[in-house]
């Protein structure tokens, strides 16, 4: 909501917020429940056929989630032969389904997945660093473990239709990349890292 409000005021206009399931995003926008879908969208290539995507504005990576009391897990490597979590229509899930012995349960909701693994329905979660910030090192009875892989875009998705519109979030971003905005804002959350230095910011 920051970006998308710092993206606005750059706009001069005011954001409206329309909530919708995650893996819903695309068809929602397509059929004009809203403007523009910005909500960890990773640019693939099946959905760069059917929408505009903007400019990247973050540089995500996968981050396995376990809980407090868990050992011998902090690479993809192993998690086969356990069940993971994740969310449905993500680059988390396709890594998981391209490594062959992992169990994978998908939910259409972040929160389950976490909850799976607190309830210990499953025994890790695999989601985007952003992702595992907010709910797996929050939660004092989960912990991220190992290092983060699988890097890949967020960006934000529009109608075929709406070029124009692209053009010019695309120069917003361009102008909170380089005032220091962005960067403030990653900062703020705790997600501010290396890699961001693919996208210009330092």
């Amino acid at each position: 909501m920051d970006i998308a409000n710092a993206i606005a005021h750059q706009l001069g206009i005011e954001v409206r917020l329309v909530i919708k399931a995650w893996d819903t995003l695309i068809p929602e926008l397509q059929k004009g429940s809203f403007d523009i879908a910005m909500n960890g969208i990773e640019d693939t290539e099946d959905r760069k056929k059917i929408v505009l995507f903007s400019d990247p504005y973050y540089i995500y990576s996968q981050k396995i989630t376990v809980r407090k009391e868990t050992k011998g897990i902090s690479l993809l490597a192993d998690l086969k032969g356990k069940k993971v979590a994740t969310l449905s229509g993500t680059a988390a899930e396709d890594i998981l389904r391209q490594t062959a012995g992992i169990h994978v349960v998908t939910n259409p909701e972040i929160i389950y997945s976490y909850k799976d693994l607190e309830d210990g329905k499953v025994d890790a979660v695999l989601l985007d660093t952003p992702i595992a910030a907010a709910y797996g090192a929050t939660n004092p009875k989960l912990k991220n473990v190992g290092e983060s892989f699988g890097e890949g875009q967020y960006v934000i998705a529009l109608r075929k239709e709406d070029k124009a519109l692209m053009d010019a979030v695309n120069q917003a971003l361009t102008v909170l990349k380089n005032n220091g905005d962005l960067k403030a804002i990653y900062t703020k959350w705790g997600i501010m890292d290396p890699h961001q230095k693919k996208i210009g910011l330092k």
